[in-house]
């Protein structure tokens, strides 16, 4: 019987019902001060988590302004941590269940930030006009504050972690480029350029993987493309290529669906967030959104009741 068992739950844990993602039913929003989950289940999407830095004891005083203008809200892969960089210079990685910022570091004009093997995560610091933006720098995520290494780039706006082809993508002003990490086991990590591919436009902005595809979904100055991450190749997006200021750009691995923002006008930010398949939009009055990302759901293995004979 112990034998049945076993063979019962090693085929429960294979299950693909309990490996598939789940579609997503809520969205992780940023752009002014506040962090916060919509919950899309309800007639009237509504916040149900929130998080703005002037209210975290943890963070250092000096650090808590650094965050009035969060312009990167990227949940962890398994919905457990908040990546946050924000143009106000600050960068976070944050616990979802708790608030409790687990790591910040200074990141002059911060727009991008993934986590990378060996407990260590990268941040895009984009340009600013004293010259200590323009680079991606590489941290330990138990040592705040503690560069151990950075790379020059000009305007970086999105960094992409590939376990797949062990590499991590970054726009550019003028190109994606794919960097090996290099003696990673050391106290002395860096990151290596290994693959450059100019824009077919300028400014690379949001940059975020298509599941279960080769490509990356890119927003441009004026265009929406997607970049193959095996043949190096652009070709315009079939629903969004000629969207001009896309700031936010997102595809959820379950449903497939897209997600995205759109500058208005002459301002950054828009109250609009804007669905594909279906198609629909969701407006979030007096809001600065900037960034918004589908919320992965946790699936927690259920054990049945009564184990079969």
């Amino acid at each position: 019987m112990m034998f049945r068992r076993v063979l019962f739950l090693l085929a429960l844990a294979a299950s693909p019902l309990l490996t598939a993602p789940l579609p997503a039913q809520q969205v992780v929003v940023c752009g002014a001060d506040e962090l916060f989950i919509l919950d899309l289940t309800t007639p009237t999407p509504r916040k149900v988590w929130s998080w703005r830095a002037r209210e975290r004891p943890e963070l250092p005083e000096a650090m808590r302004g650094t965050f009035q203008t969060i312009a990167e809200c990227k949940p962890s892969e398994d919905g457990r941590r908040l990546l946050i960089a924000s143009s106000s210079h600050g960068a976070a990685v944050i616990d979802r269940a708790t608030g409790r910022v687990e790591l910040h570091a200074t990141a002059m004009n911060g727009h991008s930030i993934e986590l990378l093997p060996g407990n260590r995560v990268v941040i895009a610091a984009s340009h600013v006009a004293n010259g200590t933006g323009d680079r991606l720098s590489v941290y330990d995520l138990d040592r705040s504050g503690v560069e151990l290494f950075h790379v020059d780039t000009p305007w970086p706006h999105a960094v992409i972690w590939d376990a797949a082809r062990q590499m991590l993508w970054a726009d550019s002003q003028r190109d994606v480029v794919g960097y090996r990490l290099t003696e990673w086991g050391t106290a002395a990590p860096r990151l290596t350029p290994a693959i450059v591919a100019p824009l077919p436009d300028i400014n690379g902005h949001d940059m975020m993987p298509v599941p279960d595809s080769p490509h990356l979904i890119l927003a441009t100055a004026a265009h929406t493309w997607l970049f193959d991450r095996d043949t190096h190749q652009f070709a315009k997006h079939p629903r969004l290529g000629d969207a001009a200021k896309v700031k936010s750009v997102h595809v959820d691995p379950a449903s497939k669906r897209l997600l995205w923002v759109q500058g208005e006008g002459t301002v950054w930010w828009s109250d609009v967030l804007r669905f594909h398949d279906p198609d629909t939009t969701i407006t979030l009055p007096g809001e600065k959104v900037y960034k918004v990302r589908w919320m992965p759901r946790v699936l927690d293995v259920v054990r049945p009741r009564t184990m079969p004979r």
